[in-house]
């Protein structure tokens, strides 16, 4: 479904043969209804009728099993397309619409074809990625003013560097004779700063708890939460966040910030996202300020 979203909130029926959508759109749908299936319909009329070269779309999702899925699926529906303009009175009568939408005149099918070809013999190109990987790549090309460090370590997961700072710090705060009563284990402790450090946008709170218990708990999740920081700064240590923060950065910066967002605006002419409601904040922030 695409939304309108004016203050009715009305709500009219998205049709994938229809006119392309410009700006910013929001499909809608139940679990299973096709979404994924509109999206390789629509990159498939985005290429053939001349609207962008298939590396000028960028199509995000989550997950590297649902990214593999969704190149799989455009490939298919872009290699079922060319076939079957090949024989263009079967196209023009048969049961698949968007054949029917692509099979015009000779000539149009013709230049459509080509297209098509062009565009699965330079399939590696594509840029249909997950949001980390979408972000790596900007960075990449934006070099120093996307602040990329191609000598980081990427890793996957800080977990084991999480568990070393709650360590440090337990000992530090409960690890003398004289430090007192615990007032939490040092498995809530974990808990705590795996929540903390595993959703680093979220803001803590109280910060002005008036037990002493939830203070001191307030004051070192906040803690933890920098000391990894620092530590991963320290080892140079990069992780999924990292690459969302560091063009986020890139982009607001006061300097170089307008240049960062127009080498990436340039560089795609489509934008589709999957899953949209699995975007955070940053994400968002990502793709607004570069498309929307």
């Amino acid at each position: 479904m695409s939304r309108d979203t004016d203050d009715t909130e009305a709500v009219a029926e998205f049709d994938v043969c229809g006119p392309l959508p410009s700006g910013t759109t929001v499909l809608e749908s139940s679990a299973g209804t096709g979404k994924t299936f509109t999206i390789a319909a629509l990159a498939t009329r985005y290429v053939a009728e001349g609207h962008a070269e298939l590396h000028e779309l960028m199509l995000v999702t989550f997950g590297r099993a649902a990214t593999q899925e969704l190149r799989e699926r455009v490939r298919e529906r872009l290699v079922s397309a060319e076939r079957g303009l090949a024989d263009p009175a079967r196209a023009r009568t048969g049961d698949d619409e968007l054949l029917r939408l692509l099979a015009g005149t000779d000539d149009e099918i013709a230049v459509r074809r080509e297209r098509l070809i062009i565009a699965l013999g330079d399939f590696d190109a594509a840029t249909i990625a997950t949001t980390h990987g979408f972000c790596q790549q900007m960075l990449i090309g934006l070099g120093v003013a996307g602040d990329y460090e191609p000598d980081a370590t990427f890793v996957e997961s800080v977990d084991d560097l999480v568990v070393e700072v709650v360590d440090d710090l337990y000992l530090r705060k409960w690890g003398r004779p004289d430090s007192g009563e615990p007032t939490m284990s040092r498995g809530e402790m974990l808990s705590l700063v795996r929540a903390a450090v595993g959703d680093r946008h979220a803001r803590l709170v109280p910060a002005d708890a008036e037990s002493e218990t939830a203070a001191e708990r307030y004051r070192l999740t906040v803690a933890a939460r920098a000391e990894v920081e620092a530590r991963k700064r320290q080892r140079r240590l990069r992780d999924y966040d990292d690459l969302l923060t560091r063009l986020r950065d890139a982009m607001l910066d006061p300097v170089q910030g307008e240049a960062a967002r127009r080498r990436v605006h340039a560089r795609y002419r489509v934008v589709m996202v999957d899953e949209f409601q699995d975007t955070d904040p940053v994400q968002w922030e990502i793709l607004r300020l570069a498309f929307h």
